[in-house]
């Protein structure tokens, strides 16, 4: 009796042989090629450099994959989580012509063959030794594992033919980021979006290491997966190729019996069990078995490189040189190079193939994004200052609105803190997205929610970068202290973005938008640990060149930073403000022409003379820093009236400068004239700055001597208090910054200098009258909590 697919396994035999020479080749071999001749020294790279063990399980498992996009003429996505195994997936690119449709020295023969091999992690290629940007197909790098669970979750949200294979090491599973990714399959709606296929490869071993679930017997691995809500296929041991095109083929049906039943249905579909695969085969599979008495296939010694030093030694030379020829390469070529049509079986062909699927190039199905017009929403004023509100809650009533205008590709992420950080109003136009049965006293939750909340910023990090690179528009809302718990997998996404500036068929893709707020300032009640601004550090330290970060001052011109945050394409925004009430300083107007420099001189504030011809700069970055340094001006003016002072508000800042002037896909830049213009060319500058301030002293230090510059910001200075106190303890308080001003415009101001010691001595007692306050009281006193500028 024939067995099942018997035709499918005849060719995904040879096909695998190819493929899995092709990885090794990749790894040893600089010429010799085809092994057309014995393998000599010469032949192999000096360096070698690359994986070997993930490679022939990622080999199976595209091959099936591929069978199956031919079967079913379905849009597959590929994401490798163990990224250092990017042989397999260049070896598979390469045969279905992926590679050559953007990389035209990769022919599908012999020629474009030897110049894949030789290529591989070879400088001032295209192809290093993960999973970069530069191969088609690839959304995710997969260098730091934990991500591709939750990237391929993201990127199937509101792709609703799509499905995304998502390849899992049995490393990677141990991770704490893709632990939590299991739970992505309680957030997807069959109705609306795609599916996504969890491939979990197991091959038992990790660098030096067993792994985890290679140590599971089959029961435990069940338990596990079912109470995650999977139905899980586990493949392993004899017929392995049939078990595995078997539970390909049901998973499909499964995915799409699911769906079918969700949109054939004005009920939702509560818990569907989508399927998953959990797959055993040995690490470094097909390939070379021992070498020097130690086994290698089916051992931690598959991880890398498992036969390293052969230009020097004949006896390794020899082995590698068997474990090539075993594959009989030779069988798949004709005399003129061209490749046997056998081999393109079943490989997808066109625009089916997973290295040309649309969904992986963002920019080619990106959609124009609605964004409402923001005079809906301006906080209006009499008199600067006289009004309040929260930027967050006003932020709000935008955000709402834009999910009522892009309904499709526009959605928002956060850890459990929409209503804490005040934006509950977006639940006028949508609920937070669950798919599985609710407890009884559940609000604002729904199936076809547009809010991704979970209580893992790894989960909701991978959400938002898998549906940005899909093309889709997405903000992330968190706590300013807990953005930092993603700062690592930020600098990920980030590398892989800036990667993809440099390859010409990536398109640009909406910016990853974040918004801190509960910023450390008014974590007084919760602590210390509440109180971390380190993550705006952390990228205008690394990635500055196209990090915009924003410090509105108002809620106006906390609306102006999203709209340019939702329109700027290829960079990542981050959004730095208070939800508390505080004063109102700008027009939706005046914002906007002060975010075309990102910084601006308010006149208003000391007047004409003083702003022209000042003794003194006090500028501002961020909410509460500018209401503590208005104030200060307001002390000033109370105390020594003579001291005339010059106010700049900073709204934006780049790693490469202050303001909105280097962003490295715009032509301006800011000379040292145009920073003079608004910091002068010598007079000093106090500067109340909300995070750490070497931010600051890292930008100006190219424009200005730094030490015309006096710099305050948070110190690392905390704990449970009061609000003012923070400020005091951090020296960012109005008390101090007037301190300093006089101090500094004392140099240059007679009059001033002749009441300094006066003045100060005043302020030192209010200093010291505040703290014996609300040690007797428990608060701040009535003077700081009703001052009005």
């Amino acid at each position: 009796m024939p067995k099942k697919y018997e035709k499918e396994i005849r060719w995904l035999k040879d096909y695998l042989r190819f493929v899995d020479y092709m990885g090794v080749a990749q790894l040893y071999l600089k010429g010799n090629f085809l092994l057309k001749e014995p393998l000599q020294a010469e032949h192999v790279k000096d360096r070698v450099l690359g994986h070997w063990g993930t490679v022939p399980g990622l080999n199976f498992i595209y091959a099936n994959l591929n069978w199956l996009v031919c079967k079913e003429k379905c849009e597959v996505l590929f994401v490798t989580g163990p990224g250092h195994g990017a042989p397999a997936n260049l070896a598979n690119l390469f045969v279905e012509g992926s590679l050559y449709k953007v990389y035209s020295q990769y022919s599908v023969d012999e020629k474009g063959f030897s110049e894949l091999v030789h290529d591989f992690s070879w400088p001032f290629t295209p192809f290093p030794s993960h999973v970069t940007p530069t191969v088609p197909g690839s959304i995710l790098e997969g260098g730091e594992l934990g991500y591709s669970l939750a990237t391929a979750y993201g990127a199937a949200l509101d792709n609703p033919n799509l499905i995304v294979a998502a390849v899992v090491g049995d490393g990677e599973a141990e991770t704490g980021p893709l632990s939590a990714a299991w739970n992505g399959n309680k957030f997807l709606d069959p109705k609306k979006s795609g599916a996504v296929l969890p491939i979990l490869h197991v091959n038992g071993y990790k660098i030096s290491n067993p792994t985890m679930y290679g140590m599971m017997d089959n029961k435990e691995v069940t338990n596990v997966f079912t109470g995650f809500g999977y139905d899980i296929h586990i493949v392993e041991g004899s017929n392995i190729e049939e078990k595995m095109m078997a539970a390909i083929d049901d998973s499909y049906k499964k995915i799409r019996a699911i769906q079918k039943k969700a949109r054939s249905s004005k009920k939702p579909v509560l818990k569907p069990k989508w399927p998953m695969i959990f797959l055993r085969s040995p690490k470094g599979w097909r390939g070379i078995k021992e070498f020097g008495g130690k086994p290698i296939e089916n051992s931690f010694r598959a991880h890398g490189v498992p036969i390293e030093g052969l230009q020097k030694d004949d006896v390794k030379l020899k082995a590698v040189e068997k474990w090539l020829l075993s594959y009989k390469i030779g069988d798949f070529f004709d005399d003129s190079g061209r490749i046997k049509k056998e081999i393109f079986e079943f490989v997808p062909k066109g625009n089916y193939s997973m290295g040309r699927c649309k969904h992986a190039v963002g920019g080619n199905v990106m959609k124009a994004l609605n964004v409402p017009n923001l005079k809906n929403y301006e906080v209006k004023f009499k008199k600067r200052g006289s009004a309040t509100a929260s930027s967050m809650n006003n932020a709000g009533k935008f955000l709402r609105d834009m999910f009522v205008q892009n309904k499709d590709n526009f959605r928002m992420f956060c850890p459990d803190e929409m209503v804490s950080n005040k934006l509950e109003t977006v639940f006028e136009a949508t609920n937070r997205a669950y798919q599985w049965p609710l407890l009884k006293n559940v609000e604002n939750t729904a199936p076809d929610g547009r809010v991704m909340e979970v209580l893992s910023e790894h989960n909701l990090q991978g959400w938002m970068q898998g549906y940005l690179l899909t093309g889709r528009y997405g903000i992330f809302v968190s706590y300013e202290a807990f953005t930092t718990i993603i700062s690592s997998m930020v600098d990920q996404f980030a590398k892989f973005l800036k990667q993809s500036f440099k390859v010409s068929w990536r398109k640009p893709i909406p910016s990853a938008i974040y918004i801190q707020s509960s910023v450390g300032w008014r974590q007084e009640h919760n602590g210390y640990s509440h109180q971390n601004p380190s993550f705006v550090s952390s990228m205008l330290m690394k990635h500055g060149e196209f990090t915009q970060i924003f410090y509105p001052s108002d809620a106006n011109s906390m609306l102006v930073a999203l709209e340019e945050s939702l329109l700027r394409k290829n960079g990542i925004c981050v959004i730095v403000a208070g939800k508390r009430d505080l004063g109102q300083w700008l027009t939706v107007e005046e914002a906007r022409k002060q975010s075309r420099d990102g910084m601006g001189v308010w006149e208003w504030v000391t007047g004409a003379e003083a702003t022209k011809n000042p003794d003194v700069v006090l500028a501002s970055a961020g909410d509460y820093m500018t209401e503590e340094a208005l104030m200060a001006v307001k002390v000033c003016k109370d105390l020594v009236p003579e001291l005339k002072i010059r106010f700049v508000n900073v709204s934006e800042l780049s790693g490469l400068c202050v303001g909105d002037f280097c962003n490295i896909f715009t032509p301006r830049t800011l000379t040292r004239d145009g920073f003079e213009k608004f910091f002068t060319k010598d007079k000093p500058v106090v500067f109340n700055y909300h995070g750490y301030t070497n931010d600051i002293q890292h930008i100006i230090w190219e424009y200005a001597d730094v030490k015309r510059f006096s710099l305050h910001g948070y110190s690392e200075e905390g704990s449970t208090t009061t609000p003012f106190d923070m400020a005091i303890r951090n020296k960012v308080d109005r008390y101090h910054l007037a301190m300093d001003l006089i101090e500094r415009g004392a140099k240059r101001n007679a009059r001033v200098a002749k009441k300094m010691s006066e003045v100060l001595q005043i302020l030192e007692n209010k200093i010291s009258d505040h703290h014996n306050y609300i040690c007797e009281f428990g608060d701040d006193p009535p003077e700081i909590k009703g001052a009005k500028w």
